[in-house]
């Protein structure tokens, strides 16, 4: 019993070394050779500003696209306190911020931020037709690519949220559902769907002939092989500020000629001369053997007659007599 009590009196042994290394008690964490020194008087980096907090550990590859932000932590607040609270602010930046999703493809000039197509290339299912529409407001823009006319639409709303597209003839040209799909009545009168094909800029203007008169002397021509003897075209020269609307107006007049004569060939032989005026909004009628056009070129697309509509003027004069 006495040797016990001596025994646990001795003073112990010195622990051998071991080839551990040594603990380093004035480091708040260690990544490679990158280590918080002690105290921390500095800022500690977190998520959401700049970097340049110079006690920050040197791993520039980690930090290389992130944002950080600086938390002021007081000299005297302990070691685990402040480690704490930069784990639990994170050093890394959500991955989502790291990797944005991927764009459309259509960006803003000069910003390098996504931007939403502006006018959609639809294929209709049941002829291939293919054609462009932009919407503007409640109104749209359809173009055709086979003949490259621009035509103005109308917005009629329907049932269950859907929208009719309208010409300015009142034929219903698409409809848009409430999901956003289109139904075309191009070759179907009950309706087709059309699916998207591509994206492209915004209707322009139309462009500019190299010269009006050039323009007048080729649709005369046209129309008069259409209607079998000279036809005359007038009033280009009220258009001399308004160039291409005028143009525009002209290759309209030759597409709703070719497409009222038909197989048949008949309707083209009553017209003898077409007349260009200026008026407050689009307007056709024939009368007389003459094809009169109002055009407003401050309307843009919506200010001359449709090839629909000079087509239906047409008609409609042979059908009255």
């Amino acid at each position: 019993m006495v040797a016990s009590t001596s025994q646990a009196n001795l003073p112990r042994a010195p622990r051998r070394p071991c080839n551990a290394p040594e603990k380093r008690v004035t480091a708040l964490f260690s990544l490679g050779d990158g280590v918080l020194r002690l105290p921390l008087n500095g800022p500690i980096v977190g998520c959401g500003a700049p970097l340049k907090n110079k006690e920050s550990p040197p791993f520039k590859r980690l930090l290389a696209g992130m944002t950080v932000k600086e938390l002021h932590i007081p000299a005297g607040l302990p070691a685990a306190c402040a480690a704490f609270m930069a784990i639990a602010l994170g050093f890394a930046a959500p991955a989502y911020a790291q990797h944005p999703p991927a764009s459309s493809g259509f960006t803003v000039q000069g910003s390098g931020r996504a931007a939403p197509p502006q006018a959609t290339i639809y294929e209709d299912a049941s002829s291939g037709e293919r054609f462009v529409l932009q919407q503007q407001g409640r109104d749209a823009y359809a173009k055709f690519l086979d003949t490259g006319e621009v035509v103005a639409l109308k917005a009629m709303p329907a049932q269950r949220g859907d929208t009719f597209y309208k010409n300015d003839a009142g034929e219903t040209l698409f409809r848009l559902t409430e999901q956003g799909n289109i139904v075309t009545f191009l070759d179907n009168k009950t309706g087709m769907p059309a699916a998207v094909v591509g994206y492209q800029q915004p209707f322009a203007n139309p462009p500019m002939p190299a010269s009006l008169n050039q323009r007048r002397v080729e649709a005369a021509a046209k129309l008069t092989k259409l209607a079998g003897h000279d036809v005359t075209i007038f009033g280009t020269a009220e258009f001399a500020n308004n160039e291409a609307w005028a143009a525009d107006a002209l290759g309209n007049v030759v597409i709703g000629v070719e497409r009222a004569n038909g197989l048949a060939g008949r309707i083209a032989s009553k017209l003898e001369k077409v007349r260009l005026v200026r008026s407050k909004a689009a307007t056709v009628s024939f009368k007389d053997g003459e094809l009169l056009l109002g055009v407003n070129p401050d309307e843009g697309y919506g200010g001359r007659p449709s090839s629909d509509a000079i087509a239906n003027a047409l008609t409609a004069a042979r059908s009255s007599g």
